[in-house]
């Protein structure tokens, strides 16, 4: 009944207190069975019936009732949106009564206000999560048929990760249902999941966000940093769509790193102010959001307890320094799982396997999709919070240096010098971002393609299969003798450009659109017995209009002694400041030693 009257008070508090107490009385009369209470009514923005009444700021609408009510009183809303999609057999999932019995005990037991604050790292920036609020109020009010100067997109929020947050084995389970087996099975990942969060239990079923899942196998964050670095993103991701939100989730990888200080030291970083030059005229956005997906087996031998507690710590390091915001599963779920290492049984309730997988199952997906959605939701409500008191009090925020323009630290860093850095470099972007135009200024965005040529096999992609690699190597391809895309999207062996036989090779010429200083190329690097003793040779010939032509050699291995398959990418400057626009870089590339080898993705860029 309070959370009735709450719901209403500010807009019609008589009518809500006469309803209550008529309420009560019918309730001293009789008293209906139990039920569990559906709230399609309440929480629907886009209801053709009440879209006249609704507000035009969504904060209305999230300080209507607190987290944790929210939390109480949606249940059913949550639990259903987080599943509702994530399989290839609907019928059979809705229809088995295990699967909604396991499903209850999974929300209940492991994922409620008091086990989910724990997984609040850092909360992000006032005004990155304002501007985030701003663009879901626009999309809603256009899709209400609002009069906005152009279509406003939905809220963008683009993921990088490895083969957990890709899906792998997201369909396993201990329930009895069809499992797809250890494949990359996006529809069941965690980021498809989070996107049904929003827009069924928030939005009614209305496309206000759009979650787009860039995780690959064996990507640490190095790779990510590629990704977002060269724009290597699916083809519908136009100027007005690049991601207002980027959230990483390597740690699982990363963690495997032989120099894990790097990881910190470089890795991290770059990753970071790649991910902040998507929208490098913006002051805020991106928003970059660390999620830890990763909680760790004390039986897995692969990685120590001290990496996996490093790892945590980095994330909260790095979120701290950059002014990120930053979530853990792990803080949700591992002392549960780490407590019950020896009852399978019970591990099997939270992560739906045995906990001893390196990807866990289906509930592991499922809480990770319940933990980052609570986090936005958190964050969203306390800015609507601060927003509205602030505007009352008269508080409010220095905008004088912003948190994304801070530089990166090193091991040799000095308090004294960091104001100093931190104010050049915002200087230097806005002087960068004050010579384009008013459009690119207004939306954060600078519409000039990094690479002259570039590619990453990736399921999201246009490049996912052997035709599609096979399609854009013979692009720039000139020889080639041993070498041949092959490979499949899912199943193994994945899809590539291949040498299978010794002393193979290939050669490569490419026209530069624009200056062009660096070849970045993405090889596999694994344990396997075909991978031993590996090496490839590669030789950078530039051919300049001035005909002062430079060369340069360098060398690639495909063998480690990690028990995984993970892809690194190599990053080459090209000799004396590259070639300009209209030269050209010629490439040789040959198998110096061994039979096998995996190249899956080519980058000739200007930075």
């Amino acid at each position: 009944i309070v959370s009735l009257c709450t719901r209403q008070v500010r807009r019609h508090l008589v009518k809500c207190a006469v309803a209550c107490i008529l309420f009560v009385s019918v309730m001293r009369v009789t008293t209906p069975p139990a039920t569990t209470t559906q709230h399609h009514n309440q929480i629907t923005i886009l209801n053709n019936s009440n879209k006249q009444q609704l507000p035009a700021d969504i904060c209305d609408k999230l300080l209507a009732t607190s987290v944790p009510s929210f939390w109480t009183d949606y249940a059913s809303e949550i639990k259903e949106a987080a599943v509702a999609n994530a399989t290839w057999w609907p019928d059979e999932q809705a229809n088995s009564t295990k699967f909604n019995a396991w499903l209850d005990q999974l929300f209940h037991n492991h994922y409620q206000i008091e086990q989910l604050r724990r997984s609040s790292i850092l909360p992000p920036g006032l005004d990155a999560s304002s501007k985030v609020l701003g663009i879901i109020s626009n999309r809603i009010r256009y899709l209400q048929g609002g009069k906005l100067g152009q279509a406003s997109p939905p809220l963008h929020i683009l993921v990088t990760g490895g083969s957990i947050t890709a899906g792998m084995n997201c369909g396993g389970n201990h329930l009895g249902l069809t499992n797809p087996g250890m494949r990359e099975y996006r529809v069941c990942a965690w980021p498809s999941r989070l996107e049904d969060l929003f827009n069924r239990a928030l939005f009614d079923g209305a496309d206000v966000v759009k979650v787009t899942n860039l995780a690959v196998g064996g990507s640490s964050t190095e790779i990510g940093k590629i990704l977002l670095e060269y724009q290597l993103f699916p083809d519908d991701i136009s100027d007005e769509l690049l991601p207002h939100v980027v959230i990483w989730t390597h740690a699982a990888n990363d963690v495997q790193e032989e120099d894990i200080e790097r990881v910190y030291y470089e890795h991290m970083p770059g990753y970071v102010h790649a991910a902040h030059k998507v929208r490098l005229c913006d002051d805020h956005l991106p928003l970059v959001v660390m999620a830890e997906e990763f909680y760790g087996y004390p039986d897995w031998k692969k990685v120590t307890i001290n990496n996996i507690n490093k790892m945590s710590g980095m994330i909260y390091k790095v979120a701290r320094w950059f002014g990120l915001m930053a979530v853990s599963q792990a803080n949700v779920i591992n002392h549960n799982v780490l407590a019950n290492m020896d009852k399978p049984e019970f591990i099997n309730n939270i992560t739906a396997d045995n906990g001893q997988e390196l990807h866990p199952q289906m509930g592991a997906h499922i809480g990770m999709a319940w933990t980052v959605f609570y986090n936005f939701l958190v964050s969203f409500t306390d800015t609507c919070d601060i927003k509205r008191s602030s505007s009352l009090s008269g508080v409010h925020t220095n905008n004088a240096i912003n948190a994304k323009r801070i530089g990166s630290y090193t091991k040799d860093s000095k308090a004294t010098s960091i104001s100093t850095e931190w104010q050049d470099h915002q200087k230097q972007t806005r002087d960068v971002c004050s010579t384009y135009n008013d459009k690119n200024a207004a939306d954060g965005t600078i519409h000039e393609p990094p690479c002259t040529y570039s590619f990453m096999v990736n399921r999201m992609t246009s490049i996912s299969k052997a035709t599609d690699v096979d399609r854009k190597i013979k692009e720039i391809l000139v020889s080639v003798s041993g070498w041949q895309a092959e490979g499949y999207p899912i199943r193994q062996p994945r899809a590539g450009w291949y040498a299978k036989v010794e002393d193979a090779s290939f050669s490569l010429k490419v026209e530069a659109t624009m200056d062009t200083k660096f070849v970045t190329i993405l090889s596999m690097k694994s344990y396997g017995d075909n991978f031993k003793g590996t090496k490839l040779a590669i030789e950078f010939r530039t051919l300049r209009a001035s005909g002062e032509n430079d060369r340069a050699m360098h060398e690639i291995t495909g063998y480690h002694t990690t028990k995984t398959s993970i892809h690194v990418p190599h990053k080459f400057e090209l000799p004396n400041g590259g070639v300009k626009k209209g030269e050209s870089v010629l490439v040789d590339v040959r198998l110096v030693s061994g039979s096998y080898f995996k190249i899956a993705g080519l980058a000739f860029c200007r930075y």
